[in-house]
């Protein structure tokens, strides 16, 4: 049995989003009965209405990008603490170590729970690639989403993250496998570079996702 993947088939079998430790978890679906969705999806686009989601580059973002791809998803803010650059930092690190083989099946998502639209500030995005250029540069692997209040209560919600905290974001960075569903929670103050990079290859190896295997040994 792989000791990181120890806990998680008994888990992710029973839960649509598994519940994050700490200060953030997630919701399970509430309409069993609607259309199937990944976790993924509910995270990224909380309803059919959500609308399209733009990466710091103005490229679109769109659930068919991920599918049968491992998503790594971590939470920032341009203006909060020095926690926010050296997690980007970080998991910009993993991005570039992670074999050749593996690179390009691995999506870093980094979203931002600024809201930034009110109080006269920048634009969200304006703000974000400002963040992005100053902290891991143009030719980052990650690709950032700027959330809109709506998408930002929404998440705040689901994360069960207390709104009072923000802009500071959650620590937590999330794992999802090839299917959508959640794998895996890490602490992201520090992100443990060395456990990612050994898991995102594992994940990888399951085509049909964990869900697949939840009566089966690990």
């Amino acid at each position: 049995m792989w000791p990181g993947f120890k806990y998680v088939a008994a888990l992710v079998a029973g839960l649509p989003l598994w519940g994050i430790p700490s200060t953030a978890s997630i919701e399970p679906q509430a309409n069993a009965a609607a259309a199937p969705r990944s976790d993924l999806d509910t995270l990224l686009w909380p309803s059919a209405g959500a609308g399209q989601r733009a990466d710091q580059r103005g490229v679109a973002l769109n659930p068919a990008d991920l599918r049968d791809r491992i998503a790594v998803v971590a939470f920032v803010a341009p203006d909060c603490s020095i926690v926010c650059v050296t997690r980007t930092l970080d998991l910009d690190r993993v991005a570039k170590a992670l074999p050749e083989t593996v690179r390009d099946r691995a999506v870093f998502l980094a979203v931002s729970l600024d809201d930034a639209t009110k109080d006269g500030k920048a634009s969200g995005m304006t703000a974000l690639r400002a963040f992005v250029d100053g902290t891991v540069g143009a030719q980052t692997r990650l690709r950032f989403l700027a959330g809109d209040a709506a998408w930002t209560a929404s998440l705040v919600a689901m994360l069960r993250y207390p709104a009072a905290s923000l802009p500071e974001p959650p620590p937590q960075v999330l794992v999802f496998d090839r299917r959508g569903g959640i794998a895996m929670s890490y602490g992201g103050d520090p992100v443990d570079r060395p456990r990612l990079e050994r898991d995102i290859p594992l994940l990888d190896s399951f085509a049909q996702g964990l869900d697949a295997h939840g009566s089966n040994p690990l």
